[in-house]
C-alpha cells in the first residue's frame, strides 16, 4: 500500500499529522506528487522530511523557489521570496543547504508505474495546469487530457480531494463513501493537499492507495500553531494563517 501526499506548503504541523496517521496503517511506501514548500512557515523542516521518500515530484511554486515566480499574484511571489531566503540559510550547517538546493533541482515532473501517472498538475503541463471539478463540462479540455493517461492518474495543485472519470463526472470523497475502487476505466485522482486544503474542510487530505482501491483521509491538526507562526512573519501574508481555518 501507498501513501500518496501533495501540496504541504510548508506546513510541518499538518505533514507531522498526516504522517503519524499513515503509521497507523501499512503503508511501504510515500509518494510525494509536488508543492513540498510555499506559502507556509516551516519549508527547511519539511523538505528535510520528504527528502526521505523514493517519489517526490517537482511542484510549481518548488519550481518557482528555485528559478522565477511566473504568473503568481503578490502574496505568494513574497512567500516564494521568503522561502528562498530561508532555503539559503546554512542551518545547520551549509552542506544541509546545498543538498535541499540539491534535491529540489532533481525532482522530476512525472513517474509512471505501469497504468498508473502520478504528475503535479496534469499530464497536458505536469507543473501548471489545473483539474478543476467544474472542469467536467469542459468537454475538449477533459477529453485531451484523459488521452494523455494510461489508465490512472494522482495528481495535486487544485487542493480539492476527489475522483473524475471518463464519462465526465466528478465525486467528492463524501460523495463515495471516502472510497474508490478502480476497475480499468481511465480514471483520475486529486489526492488533495496536506497544507493548505481548499474545499471548505481544513483538515489535512492525503490518499491511501491499496492495489486498486484509493481511500481518502481527512486528518485533523494543530492549525493554530500554523496560523500563529505565519502571522509572526512579515513577508507571510495574514491571508494565507486566516485561510486555513476555513479550508479556503
Amino acid at each position: 500500500m501507498k501513501a500518496l501526499i501533495s501540496d504541504i506548503h510548508s506546513n510541518l504541523e499538518a505533514l507531522q499529522a498526516v504522517l503519524a496517521d499513515i503509521a497507523r496503517h501499512s503503508v511501504e511506501a510515500i509518494y510525494c506528487l509536488g508543492d513540498v514548500i510555499g506559502y507556509g512557515p516551516n519549508p527547511r523542516e519539511c523538505l528535510d522530511q520528504i527528502m526521505r521518500y523514493p517519489v517526490v515530484l517537482l511542484g510549481n511554486h518548488d519550481q518557482a523557489v528555485l528559478f522565477d515566480p511566473m504568473n503568481f499574484n503578490p502574496v505568494a511571489e513574497r512567500a516564494t521570496m521568503w522561502t528562498r531566503a530561508q532555503l539559503d540559510r546554512p542551518i545547520p550547517n551549509r552542506a544541509a543547504a546545498d543538498a535541499r538546493w540539491e534535491f529540489l533541482a532533481e525532482r522530476p515532473l512525472k513517474h509512471r508505474e505501469g497504468d498508473f501517472l502520478f504528475v503535479h498538475g496534469s499530464p497536458r503541463n505536469p507543473l501548471n495546469e489545473y483539474i478543476f471539478p467544474e472542469d467536467i463540462y469542459s468537454e475538449p479540455k477533459m477529453r485531451s487530457i484523459f488521452a494523455q493517461v494510461p489508465r490512472y492518474m494522482f495528481q495535486g495543485h487544485t487542493h480539492i480531494p476527489g475522483i473524475f472519470t471518463e464519462a465526465l463526472e466528478f465525486y467528492s470523497p463524501d460523495e463515495i463513501d471516502w472510497e474508490y475502487q478502480l476497475d480499468g476505466r481511465k480514471t483520475l485522482c486529486n489526492v488533495g493537499s496536506v497544507g493548505q486544503p481548499r474545499d471548505a474542510d481544513w483538515r489535512a487530505a492525503y490518499v491511501l492507495l491499496d492495489g486498486t482501491t484509493i481511500r481518502f483521509r481527512r486528518v485533523e491538526y494543530d492549525v493554530e500553531t500554523t496560523i500563529r507562526k505565519i502571522r509572526e512573519i512579515d513577508e507571510l501574508d495574514d491571508f494565507l494563517a486566516d485561510r486555513l481555518r476555513s479550508g479556503r
